[in-house]
Parts: structure tokens; sequence; C-alpha cells
């Protein structure tokens, strides 16, 4: 009777340490599609909760188009895939679109604009808001 009491015990306890032991589990990443159009991006403000990775689909549906967020981007971690299509904190957004994958990890408020000629003077900026 006793034997089958401890070894109950032992069970129970190596089960409780097990999942106090067990690794943290991933965030599903938020999931963030913008449209670039004529002079616009849509919507023209992100929430994003800091420490939660994001997918940021950018879709290109008007022409030629960049997503310039420099600060946003230095106060990010960002995927490996994603740091090699940033270049001077901004990503060329071609036909087809592209995709971004990162951790925003400072709050903060951060500007974002497209950097072709005269884009941002008509409009097409926008701000990313990490809270």
């Amino acid at each position: 009777m006793l034997r089958t009491g401890l070894t109950i015990a032992a069970a129970v306890a190596a089960l409780t340490l097990g999942a106090a032991f067990s690794p943290p589990q991933q965030a599903s990443p938020l999931v963030i599609e913008v449209q670039l159009k004529n002079y616009a991006f849509a919507p023209s403000t992100l929430r994003l909760p800091h420490g939660v990775p994001v997918v940021l689909r950018l879709i290109e549906t008007a022409g030629s188009h960049s997503f310039a967020a420099p600060e946003l981007f230095a106060a990010s971690t960002l995927d490996p895939a994603t740091a090699q299509l940033v270049h001077d904190g901004k990503v060329e957004v071609g036909e087809g679109g592209v995709e971004l994958r990162f951790t925003p990890n400072t709050p903060g408020t951060y500007a974002f604009h497209c950097t072709h000629f005269m884009h941002s003077s008509f409009g097409m900026k926008g701000t990313a808001v990490v809270e």
C-alpha cells in the first residue's frame, strides 16, 4: 500500500516538473494585410502588440511602391528572410507584393511612408503603433 502511494506521488511529481520545465509556447503571429494603392496605404494606421510576431503582407495594387519604416524595423527583431529584404529601413514592393515577418520589441509610435518620388507628399504615409 505504501509502495503504491509512493509510486503515485512520484508520477505526479514527474508530471508536474515536466510541465514546469517545458519550453514556452511561441505566440501565433498576427497577420496584417496592407494595400499599397495610388498614393495610399490601406489601412494607414497599424496596431501591433509588442513582443508578438507579426506577418505584414504588403499587397501592391497599383504601380510600384516602397514601405519605409526605419525606426520600426530598428526597434524590432526581423526574421532572417525579412532582414534580407530591408535595406536602410525600407522595402521595395513590386508586383505580387511582399511578406515581412518581424517581432516589434519596443512600444511607441513609428511613421512609415513610400519613398518613391512625390508619393509621400501625395499622402502615401502612415503610422505603426506598438502597444
